[in-house]
């Protein structure tokens, strides 16, 4: 009875340290998909891009193995994430840990908002539908957003929300950045894309559309758009908009081919009219 206690000691003392293991080689994903089934990639090691927000002073010591005396915490943002919009850029993920006996702690204490890191880790544990990821090691990735290309993408959506499309087309205009990771360069020249289909340029538009679509991602909506500007384009054309308050410049094409036509047949009237009266 007795070896057969202490045999099954040591297996289970030999199976503790296979909890602890990672299986396989890393998963090449997005923070975005960990996030959504956290459970499924438990002790995975992983693959994933990020855009550094700050450090942080999470813990868990009761369900984690992640305490502050022993681990400093990252927030970042998923790189696919849509920071310019105010809900996201509120929402930075903050169950990230690195070791503060890792040999690139020194690196995680130099990191920049916004710079952009491949990180590969191991989901450790899951709390409360969250994964708490243990960065094993990571690496900078070049381009990176900037403040002004948040703010300009900012404002230009904006103004789209309020149907300004030449504000608009200003404002995403401002935020072209070769720098920028694809996916706000995608979102900027489909953004820009919208606004010229709205006012009536087409080759515009279908020249914004196809540079956001070579950025790749799945975008049924962007695929539509882009059919439309090159078929039938008077499909996306605002002409609900109000042009009150708009100066000349800002009123949408087919609105200033109106002031014409309006303009061609007064001057073909009764010349002997007596003008109106400056006021």
């Amino acid at each position: 009875m007795k070896k057969s206690l202490i045999a099954s000691f040591l297996l289970c003392a030999a199976m503790l340290p296979a909890q602890e293991q990672e299986f396989g080689s890393a998963v090449n994903t997005t923070l975005s998909a960990i996030r959504s089934d956290p459970d499924a990639f438990r002790n995975v090691r992983v693959q994933f891009t990020v855009q550094f927000a700050s450090l942080g002073s999470l813990s868990n010591p009761f369900f984690t193995r992640f305490t502050p005396l022993e681990y400093a915490n990252l927030f970042v943002w998923a790189d696919e994430q849509s920071i310019w919009q105010q809900r996201e850029f509120d929402a930075p993920f903050g169950q990230l840990f690195y070791s503060k006996e890792g040999e690139q702690l020194s690196e995680v204490f130099q990191m920049k908002p916004y710079q952009r890191f491949k990180i590969e880790g191991v989901i450790r544990n899951t709390f409360q539908n969250m994964p708490w990821i243990e960065v094993i090691t990571f690496q900078s990735v070049s381009g990176s957003v900037d403040t002004a290309t948040l703010a300009h993408l900012y404002r230009g959506e904006k103004f789209m929300t309020d149907r300004q499309w030449q504000k608009a087309i200003a404002e995403l205009s401002l935020a072209q950045n070769s720098a920028a990771p694809g996916t706000v360069q995608r979102a900027t020249y489909r953004n820009l894309g919208i606004c010229h289909l709205r006012t009536g340029d087409s080759e515009q538009a279908m020249s914004c559309l196809r540079t956001a679509r070579s950025f790749g991602g799945d975008d049924s909506e962007l695929e539509r758009l882009l059919t439309t500007a090159t078929y039938k384009p008077s499909a996306e054309l605002d002409r609900a908009i109000g042009t009150t308050g708009l100066k000349d410049h800002e009123k949408p094409m087919w609105d200033a081919f109106d002031n014409d036509a309006r303009t061609t047949g007064s001057r073909t009237g009764n010349a002997t009219t007596t003008p109106s009266m400056p006021r």
